[in-house]
């Protein structure tokens, strides 16, 4: 990922730094263009803590067919294709049979076919990780212990079966139990992967939660996403008038194929709808600094976390002063002739973040 170019910033359209581009002091950096001014939005990254009455949480794991990679297990893979003389070979041997299909040549290996080429280094086997697990072992436990109510999380497979809208709730994980918990998938994996399902159990399930704050783990492949863009539209409009209690939803993506461009576009829905409440937030698990970064969303705008600050651009000029106090959500502007902002304390400390290349 890199920054982008003050070129690339489309008038009034916002854009989220990845955070690997962000400075660890920080939760987003969110830049736009607009009236010939660079427009930021940045939070200070605080760590979730109790006191939050009324909150439930929850853990949505994709189950879909293409996450069993991100579960873990063992994978073979071929290193490069036969030679005529290997494939010559392996047929006099009786490995392999090449027969016609649909008007194409067709290999199958045979009997013993699988140990020949494993020792010839043509397969190999490969052992990846279980990502879902690890994002879950940190995640869910910060969730029942520092935010939600009750101290339990609720957890839940979905996009499971034929049409990948089957869920199976798993139980309300407290944080011991989520920090030894096996998440190893399902049977019966779905053949699509339909997110809605999974929402509206825990909308449903926590109607009446004073507010929500919910995980959704995927690799973004997302079938019903229209009718999801559809649903987060009214929900931020419905929030917005008090028709229903706020909540927090989180895409993380995981696996070795993850697909952001879903994620991005539900994250900009309030830029691209004019919505008035911000709904989604989404991640990347392997581009994540920390688990942390998940509850980036959570920053409360009114706390202060300094008695004052000062903003400057990269020339060292003052573009902003918080003269009553830093907040966690910061809001300024700043001209279009520098690359980013210093943050300055009061004793003395700075931190530097560039927001365009």
């Amino acid at each position: 990922m890199s920054l982008p170019t003050l070129a690339e910033l489309s008038d009034g359209h916002n854009v989220q730094l990845d955070n690997s581009l962000v400075d660890k002091a920080l939760g987003e950096v969110n830049v736009c263009l607009k009236d010939s001014q660079i427009h930021v939005k940045a939070t200070i990254l605080l760590p979730p803590g109790r006191g939050n009455e009324g909150w439930q949480t929850g853990v949505a794991i994709d189950c879909s067919s293409s996450m069993k990679r991100s579960f873990g297990g063992s994978n073979m893979y071929f290193t490069r294709a036969f030679t005529p003389e290997e494939t010559e070979d392996m047929l006099s041997r009786g490995l392999i049979e090449i027969f016609e299909q649909d008007g194409q040549q067709v290999c199958r290996m045979l009997q013993g076919c699988h140990e020949h080429l494993l020792q010839q280094g043509i397969l190999q086997i490969s052992e990846d990780p279980n990502e879902v697990q690890d994002v879950c072992r940190t995640a869910i436990p910060i969730l029942a212990e520092k935010i939600d109510a009750d101290g339990g999380t609720s957890v839940l497979y979905w996009a499971m079966g034929e049409d990948g809208s089957g869920i199976r709730h798993l139980g309300d994980l407290t944080a011991e139990e989520a920090k030894t918990a096996e998440y190893s998938g399902v049977d019966d994996w779905g053949n699509g992967t339909k997110l809605m399902p999974a929402i509206n159990y825990f909308l449903t399930t926590f109607a009446d939660a004073a507010e929500g704050f919910y995980v959704f783990i995927t690799d973004g492949k997302i079938e019903d996403f229209e009718e999801v863009k559809s649903f987060t539209c009214q929900l931020a409009h419905d929030i917005h008038a008090k028709k229903v209690n706020p909540v927090h939803l989180v895409l993380v993506g995981v696996g070795p194929e993850v697909d952001p461009q879903q994620m991005a576009e539900l994250d900009d829905l309030p830029d691209s709808y004019d919505l008035p409440i911000d709904v989604w937030d989404h991640k990347i698990a392997k581009e994540m600094r920390g688990i942390n970064d998940i509850f980036a969303e959570l920053a409360d705008e009114n706390r202060i976390v300094a008695k004052s600050a000062d903003i400057q651009d990269f020339e060292g000029n003052t573009v902003t002063s918080f003269n009553d106090g830093l907040h966690c959500m910061m809001r300024f502007t700043l001209p279009t002739s520098t690359k980013g902002f210093v943050l300055v304390l009061p004793n003395g400390k700075t931190l530097r973040q560039q927001v365009i290349a």
